[in-house]
């Protein structure tokens, strides 16, 4: 007997399917984007064919959409005013570099991802999303200790980069504690726990100071948010805290040779450095290219400069802000982030960048957080992880680094708020 396909038979095993393997597949550099890709290529078809599904968008949807349309407007304004086709291309220099707007379009596929979600009547399973979060921790903690203690890497990066495999590894941890929190299984305990834990090994051995600080601001975070509205489960996110020291006792138990393995002792001895004039640090760089985005943003603080306009003006820049940081007016050299998401946006996109990011975060939180004060615990949960996510990538990651400008994280994030809003949906319609 053949099944007809439908919304239900498709497109939720289909989605299910593909959001699963984003969670197992996070220590490799392609996953997010891949997973993205075929997603919005199942809802294109989806669209389609089942023409009798489409929902109304709400106010906070709609909101949320053209937050993201407008990040890529302000990257597009200032590519429009800063001639940024004027830079040739590294791999044909026959044709304009388009690089200023290649991580900007993919906002334009978040959109369209949100957009697609919602237009279409479909469910994720979310039993099976849990469980594959948890593998997926599991998995990052494995190769982290495979990395550290079989073949001796200092700072572990799977396939993927030693930021990204840190992220990553630190929203599986974050992720695994919620599930922990709110499971009612012993079995299911035990695994989620476990799930921290090695986690947390992922997180530890990366030696990624932005990680490790905003898994435990967020662990803060989601305290204080307990203590305002769900006491009873306190309890339990000590217990998962246990988790996280557990694994932290024993990556300095063994160590191997390393007493820095999250490198807050290396922080300490970079600002002393750098008080000496030593630049030539982690935070030491970090500084001197605020100095660099500052002066930046002070000659072109409207739309920013382009990555052609920077190369054309480098050695003005140098020279304004002081950075001793040698650099060569080259395609190399113009190209790159200045570690703090703001600056980097009033840097290279000015006024209407630095207003872009704000907005982006404000349409985020503004789409969640009114399920935070429901009474429905199943609303409550699902706000969390994508609240506790953004709350992750703002702080302190926004202030040490370009989350919202990685090729990695922003398919992650969009896939992310995707699907937890479409969960919040079908929980919000089966209550009517």
């Amino acid at each position: 007997m053949t099944t007809k396909i439908t919304k239900d038979n498709f497109l939720s095993f289909a989605l299910t399917l593909l959001l699963s393997f984003l969670f197992i597949g996070t220590w490799y550099r392609g996953t997010s984007m891949a997973i993205e890709v075929l997603c919005l290529l199942v809802l294109v078809a989806g669209f389609f064919i089942f023409k009798n599904q489409r929902n109304c968008l709400q106010k906070s949807e709609k909101f949320y959409i053209y937050a993201m349309l407008f990040f890529f407007i302000s990257a597009l304004l200032s590519f429009i005013v800063g001639k940024g086709w004027e830079l040739q291309s590294i791999r044909n220099p026959n044709m304009p570099s388009l690089i200023d707007l290649d991580l900007p379009s993919k906002y334009l596929l978040g959109a369209l991802l949100f957009f697609l979600f919602l237009k279409l009547d479909f469910k994720i399973c979310k039993k099976a999303i849990w469980v594959f979060v948890g593998l997926g921790a599991i998995i990052n903690g494995s190769i982290a200790l495979y990395e550290r203690y079989v073949l001796g890497i200092g700072r572990i990066d799977g396939l993927n980069g030693i930021a990204e495999m840190a992220d990553a590894s630190a929203l599986l941890c974050l992720f695994s504690i919620i599930i922990f929190i709110f499971s009612t299984d012993i079995k299911e305990r035990f695994f989620y726990f476990f799930a921290i834990f090695f986690s947390s090994f992922a997180v530890i051995f990366s030696g990624t100071r932005g990680a490790s600080l905003g898994v435990l601001l967020t662990i803060i975070f989601l305290v204080i948010i307990f203590l305002m509205y769900q006491k009873k489960y306190i309890k339990w996110i000590l217990v998962a805290v246990c988790a996280c020291l557990f694994a932290l006792g024993i990556s300095k138990i063994f160590n191997i040779g390393d007493n820095d393995a999250m490198r807050w002792q290396s922080a300490v001895q970079d600002l002393e450095f750098y008080s000496e004039g030593n630049i030539h640090t982690s935070m030491g760089g970090r500084f001197e290219m605020w100095k660099e985005a500052v002066a930046m943003f002070q000659m072109a603080p409207v739309f920013g400069l382009t990555t052609a306009e920077i190369k054309e003006k480098m050695p003005e820049i140098l020279q304004k802000s002081g950075s001793q940081i040698k650099r060569k007016q080259t395609h190399r050299d113009a190209v790159g982030t200045k570690h703090n998401q703001i600056l980097n946006q009033a840097a290279k996109r000015g006024i209407f960048g630095v207003i872009a990011i704000f907005f982006l975060w404000f349409a985020t939180i503004k789409l969640f957080l009114q399920y935070i004060k429901t009474y429905n615990i199943n609303l409550f949960v699902l706000a969390l992880f994508p609240l506790s996510m953004i709350f992750y990538f703002i702080f302190p990651n926004s202030f040490s680094g370009e989350p919202w400008e990685s090729n990695v994280n922003v398919p992650l994030m969009c896939l992310c708020i995707c699907m937890f809003y479409k969960m919040i949906k079908v929980e919000q319609a089966s209550e009517k």
